[in-house]
């Protein structure tokens, strides 16, 4: 297995993996190290579940669990994968999100089909025991839009923003149950938004997109940042490790890279070249003391040299050394 240092130098260590130098010039910001010394190691360059991208990572029971578009995988450790009787419970994971509450996953809602032509449902399902479906509401208030990601906050589901066929949103939904939704704010001051990330750090929430919001209840928010980085940053997963917050597969531009961005306060970002392929889309997760990352996909028509799309299934673990 193949680890690379951040402190080391960005030749030294692409060297050493074995990856060629991915699109799109190096930043001074990237080439300048760090005071950390972390590093990422390959597990396995192909996991037992298909290549593919836009699926979800979890930390249950000690063992890591894919909800991937083909069914649900678990992991003792990342190296091996077996196939659980899960199913895909959402039925299009590129449209809509699990989320992890009070030690079950929800599937928020069923999806079908593409942008232009879909089916949608507010059906409501929970695994507390990892091997069944339970069906809590075939018929929900959920709304019924997409391009969100449901996260948690004090004790609560949240939604906030998402799409649907008409517009986008800048409104806020909460939930204790993931059942009986109700709005709690609306014309957030950060506009209609869809595909921006939340977490919370340091006992706040924090927004991600291309630039940073930051709230103590979810409703009153403060720009902290109007930009993480140079260009318009997407395709990334964000988790905090290790007192800091990661986005880890930053693409710029229109250009995939190899790069992850990370802060210790959400205000200074710094950006560190991985030696995983260019990717977004990618799914993580805090595991064991360390991120796994997983999955993404690269190209595309308007990518030079690169018409068509590659998937990936490798899997990777950022570690501190």
């Amino acid at each position: 297995m193949n680890s690379s240092l951040f402190i080391l130098p960005i030749l030294t260590w692409m060297l050493h993996s074995g990856v060629a130098t991915p699109p799109g010039p190096i930043d001074s910001e990237v080439a300048s190290g760090d005071q950390h010394n972390y590093g990422w190691i390959q597990i396995t360059s192909s996991a037992e579940f298909t290549k593919s991208y836009n699926f979800q990572l979890f930390d249950h029971d000690h063992h890591l669990w894919a909800f991937h578009h083909s069914g649900v995988w678990i992991s003792e450790n990342g190296q091996h994968w077996k196939r659980t009787s899960l199913t895909d419970a959402v039925e299009n994971q590129g449209f809509l999100d699990y989320v992890r509450f009070k030690g079950a996953v929800y599937a928020l809602g069923t999806f079908k089909g593409n942008i232009e032509r879909f089916t949608q449902t507010t059906r409501i399902a929970r695994t507390t025991d990892f091997a069944h479906w339970e069906i809590l509401a075939r018929e929900s208030n959920l709304p019924k839009r997409f391009f969100y990601h449901p996260f948690v906050f004090q004790d609560r589901l949240w939604i906030v923003g998402g799409e649907d066929k008409e517009k986008k949103y800048s409104d806020a939904w909460t939930s204790t149950d993931a059942i009986h939704w109700s709005k709690v704010a609306d014309k957030l001051p950060f506009g209609d938004r869809a595909g921006q990330r939340f977490l919370e750090f340091n006992g706040k929430l924090y927004m991600l997109a291309h630039d940073v919001w930051v709230s103590s209840d979810g409703i009153h928010w403060t720009l902290l940042t109007p930009k993480i980085a140079d260009g318009d940053i997407f395709g990334y997963s964000a988790e905090v490790f290790d007192g800091m917050i990661w986005l880890i597969g930053c693409n710029r531009s229109g250009q995939f890279r190899s790069e992850v961005l990370y802060s210790s306060d959400g205000l200074r970002w710094k950006a560190e070249r991985a030696p995983w392929s260019p990717r977004g889309g990618v799914a993580t997760c805090v595991f064991n003391n360390q991120i796994i990352m997983t999955g993404g996909k690269y190209g595309g028509p308007g990518i030079a040299g690169q018409t068509e799309f590659v998937y990936s299934n490798d899997v990777w673990a950022l570690r501190r050394q």
